[in-house]
């Protein structure tokens, strides 16, 4: 080969390029990527990159609030009672009871009665002649029981309207209409002082029972002491109208009406018969 010939072969036969330094590889340090990382790991995040990660949180709290309201306020209340409840009891502190000396007490007379109650005893005369009939006893019953003349006479009224031998389909009996059940088992239901004892002392109790609710103690007494605990609404019919008859001519004898609406409602709905019964018994429709 001449020398113009290898000079030519020279320049076709490509040589060796310098390595550019795209193509260089670097290597990484494994023991200061793990310093780095551990740098990362311990600088404080941003406050949006804080609110960014607790969005999901966020969301949640904003539906329960939507959904219940009162959910945080219940939450404080029961970790208000369980720290409470974690607390030691203080230790009880009985205060001595003071002591009084009276001088000369042996000469106070000891009252065992009560002192007359500031009421009138004459009932209204809005009542019927059958209930006029036992005005006297019913004062006498007023004080012994503590109740009402008015209040008395309209339970007779609606009861028995003044018949002391009044027997009801449901088995009560005489002048209040008293069950069996109260009755002891020598005792005459049928007699007058009797029937006031056991009936009077029964409506008391629910008077005491309404809180001196009026309406609610002649529901009481007709419905049972049940009737206190549930609405008006759920009452028995018989009830409701019980309660509606005592109430309004209660309170229209209180308020010293010459003639009760209500009672006169209760005469047209079948109460006159029950009265021309109690007449025939008293004799009072002889008088007529």
């Amino acid at each position: 080969m001449s020398g113009k010939e290898k000079q030519q072969a020279r320049r076709k036969t490509p040589g060796k390029r310098p390595r550019s330094s795209q193509n260089r590889r670097v290597r990484i340090d494994p023991k200061a990527a793990r310093e780095a990382e551990r740098e990362r790991a311990t600088e404080p995040l941003p406050p949006l990159a804080i609110f960014i990660r607790l969005l999901p949180v966020w969301a949640l709290l904003i539906m329960i609030l939507i959904l219940e309201p009162a959910l945080p306020l219940r939450a404080a209340g029961e970790l208000v009672r369980w720290v409470v409840d974690l607390l030691p009891e203080p230790a009880a502190q009985h205060a001595a009871e003071p002591v009084f000396i009276v001088e000369g007490a042996e000469a106070v007379e000891f009252q065992s009665e009560l002192p007359p109650p500031d009421w009138d005893l004459d009932i209204s005369p809005i009542f019927t002649p059958e209930v006029q009939y036992w005005r006297e006893d019913i004062a006498r019953w007023s004080l012994t029981y503590r109740i009402k003349p008015n209040m008395i006479a309209t339970l007779m009224q609606i009861e028995s309207c003044g018949d002391p031998t009044a027997v009801s389909p449901a088995g009560a009996l005489g002048l209040f209409q008293v069950l069996p059940l109260h009755f002891e088992e020598d005792e005459d239901p049928f007699d007058p002082e009797t029937n006031a004892r056991r009936g009077l002392i029964f409506f008391s109790e629910m008077l005491a029972a309404a809180n001196g609710d009026v309406g609610l103690a002649f529901a009481a007494y007709n419905g049972g002491p049940s009737v206190l605990g549930v609405s008006p609404s759920e009452w028995e019919s018989e009830t409701q109208n019980y309660q509606y008859w005592g109430s309004g001519i209660y309170d229209e004898s209180e308020h010293e009406f010459l003639e009760s609406p209500t009672l006169i409602e209760w005469l047209e709905a079948g109460g006159d018969s029950l009265c021309a019964q109690a007449a025939s018994v008293l004799g009072l429709d002889s008088e007529e």
